[in-house]
């Protein structure tokens, strides 16, 4: 014979029959009950993330109001509903989408004696709808989060006052029990950092303006930015406002713990480069809580603007407002509330006392008691042609 290496090649083709190593054979075989759990485990989670979610709520108030003149020689009188719904469809794996739509409708309403003909005209037959959101959210890689459609957006931490919200069609009514403000058009993206977010709004409203035919409408389209960061123990924010024939807008707000508060401000610059024309306005506050269960509250706020508004609230050039406030007053069922608004402008105030009750198998309902004083035809009496007393009762039915 010649001198073939048989003996090797014969140990080869044993060691090629031999049985594998029993993890090799958990890891080969598809029939394994380690690979029949992980199969189901990855089938589970699949569906989860393919499975369609839906929330749905809202909020229900029917408010009564009535305001008579200091001397009772006229009121008026009114009730109405309000009601904010809203639905959210989702998609784990894709998405979501959001629709919310408010409601108004006047129940009744009368006013009599020097204040006859006062309120206007009301259709009790006929309501009041309103979409208030309606956007697609969306994500690439939980990385960059995308909002498209009518949205909301909520800048700055005042409470009262807010400067920094130069963006939302309606500023918020920190008065309103319900917030029924309309969100506008445009396309939102998030994108998360380490310790920092920035916030980009391309602002659509503008984009079809019959007005002007000729100018391009995506030339019209505004852009917001907004960045947030967290530095020496504060939440700071920078944003801004852009577009074809708009002021630009400039704001600064900041949060954070100082001796025991919780402090809070707003700074605001408006800009109109072809007028050569510049206003700001700014906004500081303060809360705190207090007492052995910190039941007890107390919350201030000042405001300055160089440029007068019509709007409520944004008629003066300085305001303040402070609430003192006390959960569970004399029961587990009642919290209580004294604030009081100033104009120091035109010198018009308004104080009111709110207690709110939450009894049990009971639908929460708020009592109200304001004072609107200083003078007449000022900014709390303009209605009311002087000095008034207010009282309202809203029940409240959230779900």
């Amino acid at each position: 014979m010649s001198g073939r290496p048989w003996p090797a090649a014969l140990l080869l083709a044993f060691a090629g029959l031999a049985p594998l190593p029993a993890q090799d054979l958990a890891e080969e075989d598809i029939f394994s009950a380690e690979a029949f759990d992980q199969s189901v485990a990855d089938s589970r989670a699949q569906e989860q993330a393919d499975r369609l979610e839906y929330l749905v709520g809202g909020t229900f108030l029917w408010s009564n109001t009535a305001v008579a003149t200091q001397a009772f020689d006229g009121y008026t009188a009114a009730g109405a509903f309000a009601a904010k719904a809203f639905v959210r469809l989702s998609v784990p794996s894709y998405g979501s989408l959001y629709l919310g739509y408010n409601l108004r409708h006047t129940l009744y309403q009368g006013d009599g004696g020097t204040l006859d003909s006062t309120l206007p005209g009301a259709d009790l037959f006929q309501n009041t709808y309103d979409l208030s959101e309606f956007y697609l959210s969306f994500d690439l890689g939980k990385r960059v989060f995308f909002r498209a459609g009518n949205q909301l957006l909520a800048w700055g931490p005042a409470f009262v006052w807010t400067p920094v919200d130069f963006v939302n069609l309606q500023r918020l009514d920190p008065l309103a029990s319900v917030d029924l403000r309309k969100g506008k058009p445009g396309l939102r993206l998030h994108v998360p950092m380490r310790q920092s977010n920035l916030f980009l709004f391309a602002d659509f409203s503008r984009s079809v303006d019959l007005d002007e035919p000729d100018v391009d409408d995506l030339a019209r389209t505004a852009l917001a930015a907004r960045w947030d960061l967290t530095a020496l123990g504060f939440e700071l924010g920078l944003s801004g406002y852009f577009g074809r024939g708009l002021p630009a807008n400039f704001g600064l707000d900041l949060s954070g713990r100082l001796l025991g508060c919780d402090v809070y401000g707003e700074a605001a610059l408006n800009v109109d480069f072809p007028a050569e024309a510049v206003d700001w306005a700014a906004s500081v506050g303060l809360q705190r809580s207090f007492g052995e269960l910190k039941d007890w509250s107390v919350q201030a706020e000042a405001f300055y603007q160089s440029d007068v508004r019509t709007d409520p609230l944004y008629q003066g050039e300085w305001y303040a407002y402070a609430a003192l406030g006390r959960e569970n007053f004399f029961a587990d069922f009642l919290d209580a509330t004294l604030s009081g608004l100033v104009n120091f402008s035109d010198l018009s105030y308004t104080v009111r006392l709110a207690a709110a009750f939450d009894p049990v198998a009971v639908l929460p309902f708020t009592f109200t008691l304001s004072w609107l004083g200083g003078g007449a035809d000022r900014e709390f009496t303009w209605y009311t042609g002087g000095n008034a007393l207010s009282a309202s009762v809203e029940v409240r039915f959230e779900f």
